[in-house]
This record gives structure tokens, sequence and C-alpha cells, in this order.
């Protein structure tokens, strides 16, 4: 079984894998500004667009594993802490991707108006909302192309369509990182309680830890105490032995005197 630090490894190396991922549909996105018609880059992109949300599924899975591995032991806290900091870390990536994809949006729309307007250079806000909208209108473009049969104006048409086509794509992959940092930041909300009491548990094994040193501390001065009064004792006895064994010595010796004398 993978150990807990090698599986925090693997995610924060799929992280970087996702960022590198994000950059290479932002570099994707400006070349297609440039060459809307280009169908090669559509399919590079969706692809890659494909591969980052799976890519995604993975690591949010992952995380969500690793945030299931903690108890109510310090290990338990310091697990927590790790999965915690990569769920953060995978948050600002998935926030990242969002910003490029409204950026990518934006840039799509003023381009998309501006080719509106070739064809029909009185539109209205609405009526170029109504064409980029969910559900396009594209009544605008057939009478403008009644009345306007040149190239240029039938080239901004299919320019708009795929320029359009594209903001549908954007716009559900905005829903769905939307979607995934409501999730991400409802982990955390959901998490807070147990993690609390992870902390709690951990602060009270702490403190025990340390009332049992002190207990200890006190226990061993106490052992010493005992110990340099038995030494004490002893020599005492030792020394009343010793003054008990001179006094009869000294008796008998006075009485072995007396009798030699008699």
């Amino acid at each position: 079984m993978v150990s807990f630090l090698a599986a925090t490894e693997q995610v924060e190396a799929q992280i970087q894998t996702y960022n590198e991922k994000v950059s290479a549909i932002a570099k994707l996105h400006g070349r297609i500004l440039h060459d809307i018609d280009s169908g090669q880059l559509h399919s590079q992109l969706d692809e890659l667009v494909k591969d980052t949300r799976q890519l995604a599924q993975s690591i949010r899975a992952r995380i969500k594993e690793l945030q299931s591995l903690r108890d109510t032991t310090r290990h338990g806290l310091v697990r927590e802490k790790r999965a915690e900091l990569l769920r953060e870390r995978f948050s600002e990536a998935v926030q990242n991707y969002h910003n490029v994809e409204q950026k990518y949006n934006a840039a799509q729309r003023i381009q998309a108006e501006h080719q509106i307007r070739i064809v029909k250079p009185s539109a209205t806000d609405k009526e170029v909302q109504d064409i980029l909208g969910d559900t396009p209108n594209g009544q605008i473009f057939q009478q403008a192309l009644m009345n306007n049969h040149q190239r240029k104006a039938q080239d901004a048409y299919h320019a708009v369509q795929a320029r359009h086509n594209d903001i549908l794509r954007i716009t559900k992959t905005m829903v769905e990182l939307s979607q995934l940092m409501d999730d991400l930041a409802l982990a955390v909300e959901q998490d807070q309680d147990k993690i609390n009491i992870i902390e709690s548990n951990a602060e009270k094994v702490e403190k025990d830890a340390e009332q049992g040193l002190k207990e200890s501390n006190i226990a061993k001065k106490l052992m010493e105490k005992i110990r340099r009064k038995k030494v004490i004792c002893f020599f005492i006895f030792l020394l009343v032995v010793i003054i008990i064994a001179a006094a009869v010595g000294g008796s008998i010796a006075a009485q072995n005197a007396r009798k030699k004398i008699t």
C-alpha cells in the first residue's frame, strides 16, 4: 500500500500537471482567437479540455481519500493539515483555470460582436446578445445576407457561428469549474468540525503527556529523597551499632580488668 507521504507527493505532481495543461489551454486560446476557422486547433483544444477535466476528477477523488485517512491522534492531525494544503493548492489551480476561461470568453464575445457589426453595423446590443445567447437568433444574419452578398459578410457569419460554439463550450466549462470550487469549499465546511475534534484531542493528548511528565518528575524526586533517607538511616543504624559494640566491649574489658586485680 502506498504510504501517506508518497500519496501526497503523487497528488502534488498531478496538480502540477493540471497547471501545465491549463497553461497549454491558454496558449491554444490565443491561437484560436487569430484563427477561428482552424478545425485542428479546435480538436486539440477539445481533447486537452477533456483530459484536464478527467485529471481534475482524479485529483478531487484522491484528495478526498487522503482527507479520510485521519484519526484523533497527532499523526491524524498532521495528515489532515497536509490534505488541506493540497486542497488549497488544487482550489487555486481550479480558480486559475476558471479565470483563463473567463478571459477567453470575454475575448471571443468582443470579436464575435465586431464580426456581427460587419454584417449589420446598426445591430443593437440586444440583437448582439440574442445572437450570442444560449439559443442564438440567426435572423439578423439571414436578413443582412439577403441584402449583402459580399464574401466578407458571409465569412463574418461563419466566424460568428464558430465563436458562438466556443462560447457555449466555455460556458459549460466555467459552470463545471464553479461547481468544483463549490465542492472543494463545501468539503472544508463539512470537515471543520472533525478537524476541531482532532485538534481538541491532540491538545488533550499533549496536556496529558505534559501532566504525565510532571508526575513522573515528582515521583523521581520523591524516590531520590527516599533513597537518601534510606542511606542516612543506614549510616545512623551503623553508627548506633558501633557505639553499642564499643560500649559492650568497654564494659567487658573493665570487668576482666577487675577480675585480674582481685
